[in-house]
C-alpha cells in the first residue's frame, strides 16, 4: 500500500490539508478573540502561521530522518560555499520579488483583482512590527516548511526534481487564492524550490522568501522605487536590472550550493 502512486500522492496532499485546517481553526478563534478588523489581520495571520508549524514539523522531521538514514546526516559548515548560498539566496529572493512585483504592477491585473486589493489592504493595515514579524519571519518559515520542506521534497521523490519544482510552485501559487498572488507566488516558488533542490538545505528558500517579503514591506512602508511600478523607461530599466541581479544571485548559489546526494557521491 505504501508504495502505490495513490499513497504517494496522498502523502503530498494531506499535509496541505492539515495546514489549512489548523490555520482556519486558529483564524476563527483569533477572530473571536481579537475581532475581524484589518488592524489585527496581520497579527492573526502571524499567529495562525505559528500554530501550523508544529504540525508541519512532524512531517518534515519524519522525512528528514528518512533522508538521513539513506544519505547520512549533513551539517551546515560556515565555509565560503555556505556564505555564497546565504548571500545568493537573500539577494535572489529580494531582487526577483521586486522585479515580478514591478511587472505585475505594469499590467491591469491589480485593478482587475478585487481579491488581491482586499488582501493587500488588510496586509498593510496593522503596523510595521506585525508586518516584519509575521510576513518577514513566521509566515516564510511556516510556508517553506510546508511547500518546500514537505511538498516539494515528496513531489521530487514521486516525479523527479524538475517536475517537482514546477508542480510545487503551481501549488504554492494556487493556494494564494487570487490571480495576482498566484503569478507572484508561482514565479517566486520556482526560485524557492530550485534553491532547495540545488542546495539540499531548507534555509536557502527560507532566506529567499524572507528577502522577498522584507523588500515588499520596505517598499510599501517607504515608497522606495515606487516609480519602477510604472511602465516608463526608468521603471522598465530598473526592472530589467533587478532580473539581472536575480540571475547573478542564482549563479552565486549555483557556485556555492551543493546537493546532499552530490556531496556524498563526491566524498565516496
Amino acid at each position: 500500500m505504501k508504495t502505490t502512486g495513490a499513497y504517494k500522492i496522498w502523502r503530498i496532499i494531506y499535509p496541505i490539508g492539515i495546514y489549512y485546517v489548523v490555520s482556519s481553526l486558529a483564524y476563527f478563534f483569533l477572530t473571536l478573540l481579537l475581532g475581524a478588523g484589518e488592524e489585527s489581520y496581520m497579527l492573526r495571520q502571524m499567529l495562525c502561521a505559528a500554530a501550523t508549524i508544529p504540525f508541519v514539523w512532524m512531517h518534515y522531521g519524519q522525512d528528514r530522518a528518512a533522508r538521513e538514514t539513506v544519505y547520512g546526516r549533513r551539517g551546515i559548515r560556515p565555509d565560503a560555499r555556505f556564505f555564497c548560498t546565504v548571500a545568493g539566496s537573500l539577494l535572489a529572493g529580494a531582487s526577483l520579488g521586486m522585479a515580478v512585483n514591478n511587472v505585475i504592477a505594469m499590467t491591469p491585473l491589480i485593478e482587475a483583482s478585487a481579491g488581491f486589493q482586499s488582501a493587500n489592504q488588510a496586509f498593510f493595515a496593522g503596523g510595521v512590527v506585525f508586518e516584519l514579524l509575521g510576513s518577514c519571519l513566521v509566515i516564510p518559515l511556516a510556508e517553506e516548511l510546508l511547500y518546500r520542506g514537505v511538498v516539494e521534497r515528496r513531489l521530487s521523490l514521486l516525479c523527479g526534481s524538475a517536475p517537482a519544482i514546477v508542480l510545487s510552485a503551481v501549488i504554492f501559487g494556487v493556494m494564494h487564492w487570487n490571480v495576482v498572488q498566484f503569478l507572484y507566488a508561482g514565479i517566486l516558488g520556482l526560485l524557492l524550490a530550485w534553491l532547495l533542490e540545488r542546495t539540499g538545505f531548507l534555509y536557502a528558500p527560507v532566506l529567499a522568501h524572507i528577502g522577498a517579503n522584507v523588500m515588499a514591506v520596505v517598499r510599501s512602508e517607504t515608497g522606495w522605487l515606487d516609480f519602477a511600478y510604472q511602465p516608463t523607461a526608468a521603471g522598465v530599466a530598473v526592472t530589467v536590472l533587478l532580473f539581472a541581479v536575480a540571475a547573478f544571485a542564482v549563479l552565486l548559489v549555483k557556485k556555492g550550493g551543493v546537493r546532499q546526494e552530490e556531496e556524498k557521491t563526491s566524498a565516496a
